[in-house]
């Protein structure tokens, strides 16, 4: 039999999942994400969680056939290194996780793609329909998405096509993003930058709020935001102007790719849909100029992306 693992890379987590060539998944794990300045103890965290799933499968790591990792970029795919990860490391210039993969599973079959890609690859696959024009737009500690244009998976340069969390939303530049340049969508919407932001609004604004604004001590979340909400000024000040970048990201993204479908992922937008995705439904025929594409949420969790992975794997980097 064929085994088949697959990695998602995201800013929270690691996971891994073995599949077969049936696309049954026979084990999931996941570990925190480090946030290290080294790339052998990132590394370290990758083989550990690879090396945990395989022993839940009763498998040995050199037993897997191929691996597919999606990951969050800068990629550089032709050289399986993930480049200045803002949102998975401080100062790791390169991460060659292809190279280190190629080692302990001791196969030369290994893929690297970005994150959000892996997950269009698994909702355009296990779609009924299979359109041929589709986002996977993932709005969770980053901001991403993976594209179908006329049923083909867009990949760039080196693998970064469709960075749309690095969209200027803002020309003024109020909010600096991870990546350090200012006015990306990602810098306001979200969850790793998202309690920023309402620190700011509450210093601009002076509204009353819960939440621990003025405590550098006390760290919040975007979760704590989204609890509030309905009862807490700030928290909704925040969403609702949360709700108007979202609204022009999504526009833009529909600008540029015509989908006739936006399947929406991620964390904050999962757990929230109706703060998320409900205002930006409402708004966005003021913004948009062309057909509108449905906007519904993925309906594969937060397993969408290792779906991908084990694609990725099983066809090899074909994608």
């Amino acid at each position: 039999m064929r085994y088949y693992v697959g990695v998602d890379i995201g800013g929270t987590n690691i996971r891994a999942a073995v599949g077969t060539a049936d696309l049954t998944t026979l084990a999931v794990s996941k570990t925190p994400t480090p946030r290290t300045s080294s790339e052998a103890e990132f590394l370290e965290s990758v083989t550990h969680v690879i090396t945990q799933v395989c022993a839940q499968s009763d498998i040995d790591p050199t037993a897997v056939t191929a691996a597919g990792i999606g990951s969050a970029g800068p990629l550089d795919t032709s050289a399986g290194a993930i480049v200045n990860p803002t949102n998975l490391s401080e100062g790791i210039d390169r991460i060659r996780i292809v190279d280190h993969l190629e080692t302990v599973l001791e196969t030369g079959s290994i893929v690297l793609r970005n994150d959000a890609v892996c997950g269009v690859l698994a909702e355009h696959a296990l779609s009924e329909k299979k359109p041929d024009n589709l986002v996977y737009l993932t709005i969770s500690t980053g901001i991403g998405a993976g594209v179908v244009v006329d049923g083909s998976v867009l990949s760039g340069h080196r693998g970064n096509a469709a960075e749309v969390g690095h969209m200027t939303i803002d020309p003024t530049g109020q909010m600096t993003c991870g990546c350090g340049r200012r006015g990306h969508w990602e810098a306001y919407c979200s969850g790793a930058n998202i309690p920023d932001y309402a620190t700011v609004l509450y210093r601009e604004n002076a509204v009353e709020t819960r939440l621990p604004v003025t405590d550098t001590e006390v760290p919040f979340t975007a979760k704590d935001v989204f609890d509030v909400a309905g009862s807490d000024p700030l928290a909704d000040l925040v969403i609702e102007r949360l709700s108007r970048w979202n609204t022009i990201g999504f526009a833009n993204v529909i600008h540029a790719f015509a989908p006739t479908r936006i399947a929406v992922g991620g964390a904050v937008a999962l757990n929230n849909p109706d703060a998320v995705l409900g205002p930006v439904r409402e708004n966005l025929s003021e913004h948009v100029m062309i057909d509108m594409p449905a906007i519904e949420r993925s309906e594969h969790g937060d397993e969408i992306v290792l779906k991908g992975a084990l694609l990725l794997a099983q066809e090899n980097g074909l994608f």
